[in-house]
């Protein structure tokens, strides 16, 4: 499966409203096309690194997978924020090589397969966008780091129990999904990332505090 087949498999419903806080992807898309072209790719950075650790974690756990053309993506795309160009070659090698190196969910039970897959779909987003300058590509990024805190939460819930799975996805459980801390953290950083970006900040300081956080977005 390639990113682009994924991108219409994102499983989360289109509008989750959080305390003070409702996540849109549309209503992303246009903050997004708000901002400069940077600001865009700065804003997609953030996410893609808080997901990276997750890939880690499930080539640790299943003894498969290789993270290094993912991150270096990340790095080649944190160049081109600083203004290093990027032609459209190199992005669909760089897109081909991520593509690689995602599991396939049919090949594995691990519950960090969708969060591995993720990771990896999110950053080819990214590339897709330097070659389109389509801000729906750094939205769709932002919706698979949703989905990969909807899949988790609801193995958290479950106990991670497999005979849990496949649960009807009720009001109730959306609920209870859309309230648990970590889904909650990921929307407050989401928003309070556009939010700094449109005052059009210094990225290179940016780059310092987003890289390689300690924790993905999910604890891992």
């Amino acid at each position: 499966m390639t990113f682009n087949e994924a991108r219409y498999l994102v499983v989360f419903p289109k509008t989750t409203t959080l305390s003070n806080f409702t996540y849109n992807k549309q209503e992303a898309q246009r903050r997004l096309e708000a901002l400069p072209s940077r600001g865009r790719i700065a804003f997609g950075l953030s996410c893609c690194e808080r997901m990276l650790s997750n890939y880690v974690a499930f080539k640790r756990e299943v003894k498969w997978g290789d993270e290094k053309p993912l991150r270096s993506a990340l790095e080649e795309l944190w160049k081109h924020l600083d203004g290093q160009a990027m032609n459209e070659l190199m992005a669909k090698r760089l897109i081909a090589n991520c593509e690689k190196v995602a599991p396939d969910a049919d090949d594995f039970v691990s519950v960090l397969v969708g969060p591995a897959q993720e990771a990896c779909f999110s950053i080819c987003c990214i590339l897709d966008y330097v070659q389109q300058g389509n801000p729906e590509r750094i939205a769709q990024a932002s919706a698979f780091a949703i989905d990969t805190l909807d899949g988790y939460v609801q193995e958290l819930l479950d106990g991670f129990s497999t005979a849990a799975r496949g649960v009807p996805y009720t009001s109730e459980r959306e609920e209870r999904i859309r309230l648990h801390p970590l889904m909650q953290r990921e929307l407050a950083r989401q928003d309070a990332d556009l939010k700094m970006l449109v005052s059009n900040p210094d990225l290179n300081s940016l780059k310092s505090l987003w890289r390689a956080p300690s924790k993905s977005n999910i604890d891992l």
